[in-house]
């Protein structure tokens, strides 16, 4: 018998970060419905897109019965992860999810995360690839299993301390308290925004296995340029204090 995952009272607001997602936005907005409690949640799409996926986006919206916000950025400040930290400005529940829009990232494990975190006491929940249970099978390749392999290492050689008890901090799935957060502090840039919340903040950190799945529509945004900008943070993480330029960019879009 599959175990059942409730939502907390306090509500969850679902932050997804898309880029040229119009033939993935939709099914997302409908399996994140199903497992979604309508008076209890709100899913947060912040756009960046150069084809139509803001369009679909909200086209989708009216065929559920959750809020659904679409916010189009016609300037993308810090690509995806200025994306998230826009919709985590604009998130108006206790608990933040994000996920991208791809659906490599199950909408279906989303309350399993979030129970986690409740019956753990933790501030932020990772999907971990990498626990017992989980599997990297939807990187495609040998290549983006080598580079996602390689940026784990790198990143928790530099942070031993800080990221000892995390397994996967380039997962791109996560829960975290909005309570927790001092998006003030937040400098992201590219796509590892969990790295940056993890090392700039103090937080309980807790993980649950996941399985990241394989794309079915669109390609994947992985280039050479997220890869520059994924070093750059890292140098920025250990040796540069944050500032607040770009957290008072996403307050603006409220």
């Amino acid at each position: 018998m599959e175990e059942q995952y409730g939502m907390p009272a306090e509500g969850v607001s679902i932050v997804v970060p898309t880029f040229n997602e119009s033939g993935n936005v939709a099914e997302l907005v409908r399996r994140l419905a199903a497992v979604l409690d309508a008076d209890a949640s709100e899913i947060l799409i912040v756009d960046d897109s150069t084809d139509d996926t803001a369009r679909v986006a909200a086209e989708s919206a009216d065929h559920v019965a959750h809020r659904v916000r679409v916010v189009h950025r016609e300037d993308p400040v810090g690509g995806l992860s200025g994306a998230v930290l826009t919709g985590m400005a604009l998130a108006a529940h206790r608990w933040v999810v994000v996920m991208d829009g791809d659906l490599q990232h199950p909408p279906e494990d989303l309350p399993r995360l979030i129970a986690a975190g409740e019956e753990r006491g933790a501030d932020i929940v990772a999907a971990s690839r990498y626990l017992d249970g989980g599997s990297a099978g939807g990187l495609d390749g040998l290549l983006r299993h080598l580079v996602s392999s390689g940026s784990t290492l790198a990143a928790r050689a530099l942070f031993p301390r800080r990221l000892r008890g995390c397994t996967d901090p380039m997962t791109g799935f996560f829960a975290v308290r909005r309570d927790a957060l001092d998006l003030a502090s937040l400098r992201p840039q590219g796509f590892k925004i969990l790295l940056e919340v993890l090392l700039r903040h103090r937080l309980t950190l807790t993980e649950v296995p996941f399985a990241f799945g394989v794309r079915t529509a669109g390609v994947s945004k992985a280039t050479v340029a997220n890869g520059a900008a994924y070093l750059r943070q890292l140098v920025a993480l250990r040796f540069q204090s944050p500032a607040p330029g770009l957290a008072q960019a996403a307050a603006e879009v409220v």
